[in-house]
C-alpha cells in the first residue's frame, strides 16, 4: 500500500509541477446507449462506501487485505509502471527546456610543412607553441597548443506545441498507468475477501462432515444393534458402514480444502505458503445490496474504464503532435567561453569568444516517414477507441450479470434453507421411527445422505451469494478507502 501511495503521488506531483495539462476527460465516448436503469430484476447501481465493511466486520479480513496492498507482487509491479510512466512523462517534456552543456578542452598538434624552401640547423629547434621544428633534413615541422574552456546551449523553441502536445500525451499515460494500479489494487482486495470467504466455508464444511460422520457412525451402531437382536440386515449395517468411510474420507477432502485457500490466501499476502495461516468464525451475514443508481455512473467510476479514457485522450494528442511534426522547427544555438594556447589563460575573459546562430528548417521528403508517422497515430486511436467500447460494454455485462445473480443465489439459497429444515426433521423422524420398529433402515440411511449433500450445498451458496456481492460492488466501481 505504501509502495502503491508513493507512486500515485508521484505521478501527482508531476502532474501538477508541469506547465503542460492532462487532456480533459472525454465526453460521449461510448457509442451504444445506456440505459436509465439496469434490467436487472434487482435495481442497484452505485458503491458508495468501503464494500468490505459492508461485506463483513472482520477486523481480521481489513488486516489481510491492508497486507496485500503493502505486499502483493502485482501491485509492487504496477506501482513501478506507473513511476515509469511519470518518468517518461518528465523526459518528454524535458525538449521544452535549452539543453546546457559545458566542457574543458585541450589539444596539442603537429604539423608538417614539406617543400618549404627553409629548414636545417637555422630553422632552430624549439619545441614551443607556434615554434618551426626540423627532426629530418628539408622537413618543418610545427607544434602547436589549443586550450577552451566552453557553455554551449541548443535550443529547439516549441512555437507550435508539439512538444507540449507530447507531454501532455505522456501525462495521460501516467494517469491511465494510476487507473490501472487503482483497479488492481481493488481486484486483489476482491480476490483476498473471496479467498477469505472460501478459506471460511471450507472450515465450516470441515466442522459439517466431521458432524456428518458422527451421525453416521451413530446409524452404524444403531443398525448394528439391530442385526444383532435379530431384526435388522446385514446388507444395511455394510452400507452404514461404507458410509462411515465415505464420510470420513470427506473430512480428509475438506481438510485439504482449508490447507489449499491458506496457503492461496497466503501467495496474495506475499508470505510462504505454509499453510499455518488462521481463521476465526464462520461465513459473515449478506449484508443489504448497494444503493440504485444509473448506468451512466460507470463511466466515471470504473479504474478500467478510466483508464481506457485516458489512452484514448493520449492517442489523440499523439495525434496533434504527429500533424504538428510537418510544420517547420525553430532551434538557436549558442557557445561562449575562452581559447587560448595556454591552460592557464582559459579562464581569462580576455580569451573570450562566442557564437550564436538560429536555424528554421522543415522536412521536405524523408520517404513518407512523417506521413506513415501520422498514419499509425490515428490507427493507434481506433485501437484505444475500439479499447473503451469494449471495456465500458464489459462493465455493463458484467454489474447486469451480478445483479442478476444476486436475485438467483437468493432464491436458490432460500429454497435449499428450507429443504435443509425439512431433512433435519425427517432424519429425527427416520431414526425415531426406525428405533421404534415402523421405520426402514434404507430410509434412514437415505434421508442421512440427503440431509448432509443440502446442509453443504447451502453452505457453499452462502458462500457463493457473498463471492457475487464482491463482485458486483467491484463491477460497480467500488474501492477500498484507506
Amino acid at each position: 500500500m505504501k509502495g502503491m501511495r508513493l507512486s500515485l503521488s508521484s505521478a501527482a506531483l508531476l502532474l501538477s509541477a508541469c506547465t503542460p495539462q492532462a487532456p480533459p476527460v472525454g465526453e460521449d465516448l461510448l457509442d451504444a446507449e445506456a440505459p436509465a436503469a439496469f434490467s436487472s430484476r434487482l435495481r442497484a447501481a452505485t458503491s458508495d462506501t468501503d464494500w468490505i465493511n459492508e461485506l463483513s466486520r472482520d477486523r481480521q479480513l481489513r488486516k489481510l487485505i491492508d497486507e496485500v496492498k503493502e505486499n502483493n507482487w502485482d501491485i509492487k509491479k504496477a506501482a513501478t509502471r506507473v513511476e515509469t510512466a511519470a518518468a517518461n512523462a518528465k523526459i518528454a517534456g524535458a525538449a521544452r527546456f535549452p539543453r546546457f552543456s559545458t566542457g574543458l578542452d585541450g589539444r596539442r598538434s603537429q604539423q608538417a610543412f614539406i617543400g618549404f624552401p627553409f629548414g636545417g640547423d637555422e630553422a632552430g629547434g624549439g619545441g614551443s607553441s607556434g615554434a618551426m621544428a626540423m627532426s629530418d633534413p628539408g622537413v618543418a615541422k610545427s607544434l602547436s597548443n589549443n586550450f577552451g574552456l566552453s557553455l554551449d546551449v541548443a535550443w529547439e523553441i516549441d512555437l507550435w506545441g508539439r512538444i507540449k502536445t507530447g507531454q501532455e500525451a505522456a501525462i495521460a499515460e501516467v494517469q491511465a498507468s494510476a487507473e490501472d494500479l487503482r483497479g488492481l489494487a481493488s481486484s486483489l482486495a476482491a480476490q483476498t475477501a473471496k479467498v477469505w470467504f472460501a478459506l471460511l466455508e471450507a472450515k465450516s464444511q470441515v466442522a459439517l462432515a466431521e458432524e456428518s460422520l458422527a451421525n453416521f457412525e451413530e446409524t452404524r451402531r444403531t443398525l448394528t444393534d439391530a442385526f444383532e437382536a435379530g431384526s435388522g440386515s446385514a446388507a444395511q449395517v455394510r452400507v452404514a458402514a461404507a458410509d462411515v468411510e465415505t464420510a470420513r474420507a470427506l473430512v480428509a477432502e475438506r481438510s485439504a480444502q482449508v490447507r489449499a485457500a491458506q496457503r492461496q490466501l497466503e501467495i496474495l499476502l506475499g508470505r510462504y505458503p505454509s499453510a499455518e495461516i488462521e481463521a476465526a468464525g464462520g461465513l459473515p451475514e449478506m449484508p443489504k445490496p448497494p444503493p440504485p443508481g444509473v448506468p451512466s455512473d460507470l463511466l466515471r467510476r470504473r479504474s478500467d474504464i478510466a483508464a481506457a479514457e485516458r489512452r484514448v485522450a493520449a492517442a489523440d494528442r499523439r495525434i496533434k503532435e504527429a500533424k504538428l511534426a510537418l510544420l517547420p522547427q525553430i532551434s538557436l544555438t549558442g557557445s561562449g567561453g575562452t581559447a587560448s594556447e595556454m591552460l592557464r589563460d582559459v579562464v581569462d575573459s580576455n580569451f573570450g569568444v562566442w557564437s550564436l546562430a538560429g536555424r528554421a528548417g522543415q522536412q521536405v521528403f524523408r520517404g513518407g516517414q512523417v506521413l506513415g508517422n501520422l498514419e499509425l497515430r490515428k490507427i493507434a486511436r481506433s485501437e484505444a477507441y475500439i479499447d473503451y467500447q469494449r471495456e465500458a460494454l464489459g462493465a455493463f455485462q458484467e454489474v447486469e450479470t451480478r445483479l442478476d445473480n444476486e436475485v438467483v443465489l437468493r432464491q436458490r439459497e432460500e429454497a435449499l434453507r428450507a429443504a435443509e429444515r425439512e431433512l433435519v426433521e425427517a432424519y429425527k423422524r427416520s431414526l425415531e421411527e426406525y428405533r421404534g420398529g415402523v421405520g426402514t433402515s434404507t430410509n434412514l440411511l437415505l434421508t442421512q445422505r440427503q440431509m448432509l449433500s443440502v446442509r453443504s450445498q447451502a453452505l457453499t451458496l452462502r458462500r457463493l451469494r457473498l463471492d457475487n456481492r464482491v463482485d458486483l460492488h467491484l463491477a460497480l466501481g467500488g474501492d477500498l478507502k484507506d
